[in-house]
């Protein structure tokens, strides 16, 4: 693999690099994903000054959220079980960005999913509107497991009160992970969030759903023994 050639022009629209984030951002891209990047992104990309509104979207689709979509096989799941809805992929590592579009092009259902590198938090403030959202997917997102770093997890009060702002009344947060402490962390934040209810009782997980493919990231912890715990809030 080689370091990625894409336009300034192109970076300056698409890529994330300059807003402030933790973990990876930039990495390397192939011949092949540089290409696909190239012809898709000018089509279902969500560039930093764009909103929903501005992403060409069917009038009554269903819009759901993955943040944190890594490679995307599950971003392809949910495309291929809900043929219904829109997906709207959060992913601010570029390699994973360019993997999971060549994944949707290749199952033919790229022109489903808009997809963007920036933080899920600037998504969320500047791009999505008050209850635009059916519903989110956390899946397996970064522990940061030393206590010191424990304010970079992604699940916070406030932003769990701005995902609950973005939720239609009706629509869920569902989450995964297979770190105990991040389970209980996450579990604690959104079942005292105003607006949430969870759907296995107050300090409960559920069971995973039947359908529910085995991600990269649990695969590894399947691999390391440990089992993965699932929550899922619906607004009330």
């Amino acid at each position: 693999m080689r370091r990625m050639r894409l336009s300034k022009e192109f970076r300056d629209q698409f890529i994330q690099h300059e807003m402030r984030t933790h973990g990876r951002k930039n990495g390397f891209v192939t011949d092949g994903q540089e290409a696909r990047l190239l012809k898709w992104l000018p089509v279902i990309g969500l560039p930093k000054e764009k909103t929903l509104a501005d992403a060409n979207l069917p009038e009554g689709t269903p819009l759901v959220m993955e943040i944190g979509f890594g490679n995307g096989d599950f971003l392809v799941h949910l495309a291929q079980t809900h043929p219904d809805w829109l997906l709207i992929g959060v992913e601010i590592y570029l390699p994973g960005v360019a993997k999971a579009v060549c994944r949707m092009d290749d199952a033919g259902l790229i022109e489903r999913c808009r997809i963007t590198q920036l933080p899920a938090q600037f998504v969320l403030t500047n791009q999505v509107a008050e209850e635009q959202l059916d519903g989110i997917f956390v899946n397996h997102p970064d522990p940061w497991p030393k206590v010191r770093h424990h304010k970079r997890r992604i699940i916070q009060k406030d932003f769990a009160a701005l995902m609950v702002s973005r939720l239609k009344k009706g629509g869920f947060i569902k989450l995964a992970t297979d770190k105990p402490d991040l389970a209980e962390w996450m579990r604690d934040i959104l079942d005292v969030t105003p607006g949430l209810t969870n759907v296995a009782g107050v300090g409960g997980f559920i069971e995973r759903d039947a359908d529910r493919p085995e991600t990269k990231f649990e695969q590894r912890g399947i691999k390391a023994g440990r089992i993965s715990q699932f929550l899922h809030y619906i607004k009330a």
